[in-house]
């Protein structure tokens, strides 16, 4: 058996890296030291993990555009969409 994990070509700003896959980031936050402060709580973010060629990095979701097959086909069937709504 083996297991697969398909990359994506995607472009964050003016880079072309590889999206491998969506990271659920969390992290605990202690109450605020003030009186009304903040309470403790947890931070929680959804984050891409893309591959660059100099590196790995966490990116915000909407920052990420992809441009592989999958993406043209998206494309194209709101092409066709349009169309037969026009």
């Amino acid at each position: 058996m083996t297991v697969e994990h398909e990359t994506r070509v995607c472009k964050v700003g003016d880079r072309f890296g590889y999206f491998h896959c969506w990271e659920h980031f969390s992290k605990p936050l202690e109450a605020g030291l003030l009186a009304g402060g903040a309470p403790a709580g947890v931070f929680s973010k959804v984050f891409g993990i893309v591959e660059f060629e100099d590196g790995v990095e966490r990116i915000d979701p909407s920052d990420i555009h992809f441009c592989d097959e999958e993406n043209k086909s998206l494309q194209e069937l709101n092409q066709v969409i349009k169309c037969q709504s026009s």
